[in-house]
């Protein structure tokens, strides 16, 4: 094989017994690439300067049961003066030869297993008004408000009545993170009669733009930004109305 894979760097003793003495007591799978012709799918040797020594690289695995199982990277130092390895076996990733961490950050760069983004989950709005504070705050504008539609009322109080939430969307108003929710009630027409609230962190705070049979009115005293975002969430999706029900 070419000096460029593996196989061909192993022509050579010192790569060799590094190699050996690095395996010694990794898992026997490992020892596959001892082999001339061992069972294994080898990258391409490339080059890494770590602290200002250039080491070679080699990124191997095992395709038995899975490469995604079964993978090692190899790095040696000049001239395979001594090596060190990086194993991911079945997800976990584990050092062979004490590398240094410089050493670890590229072997760890090598081994790395793409993750699906962790999944964020934001409340309902019957779960956040189940807070003092955020009760507190939707108790406020009930008193402010004036007259209210029955069914925002019976919403904004918790009271039993059957209406669909969007969970909480996060949104940032000058530096400022708050919560804004969506609320539809079912006996109406989506299109035409429902809620925006947005909370202000911990749920000290509340504002809303309601509509109702195709009229417009402002809860509390938002800010334009305010305003706008909520007037933005009000606009009519029906993909927001498949969430749980507030009763």
């Amino acid at each position: 094989m070419a000096i460029g894979y593996l196989s061909g760097v192993l022509q050579k003793p010192a790569y060799v017994q590094s190699l050996m003495t690095l395996l010694g007591n990794a898992p026997g799978w490992t020892r596959e690439i001892l082999k001339k012709n061992g069972p294994y799918i080898s990258g391409v040797r490339t080059t890494e300067n770590i602290a200002g020594i250039t080491h070679e690289q080699f990124h191997m695995c095992v395709p038995q049961p899975n490469c995604d199982d079964t993978t090692i990277v190899l790095l040696f130092a000049p001239n395979g003066a001594q090596a060190w390895a990086g194993l991911r076996e079945k997800g976990v990733v584990s050092f062979l030869g004490n590398p240094t961490d410089a050493q670890q950050a590229v072997l760890r760069k090598q081994l790395a297993v793409p993750e699906l983004p962790p999944k964020v989950t934001t409340p309902y709005l019957f779960d956040v008004l189940k807070r003092p504070a955020y009760a507190q705050a939707s108790k406020n504008l009930i008193e402010h408000a004036g007259k209210l539609p029955g069914w925002a009322r019976d919403v904004l109080a918790r009271n039993d009545v059957a209406y669909s939430s969007s969970s909480a969307e996060l949104v940032d108003i000058h530096g400022v993170k708050y919560e804004v929710f969506t609320v539809c009630a079912k006996e109406y027409n989506c299109s035409r009669t429902h809620l925006a609230l947005m909370f202000a962190p911990s749920g000290t705070q509340a504002w809303g733009v309601l509509v109702h049979e195709g009229v417009m009115s402002y809860l509390g005293a938002a800010t334009d930004a305010q305003l706008a975002v909520m007037r933005e969430a009000l606009n009519p999706d029906e993909r927001k109305w498949g969430s749980p029900s507030g009763k």
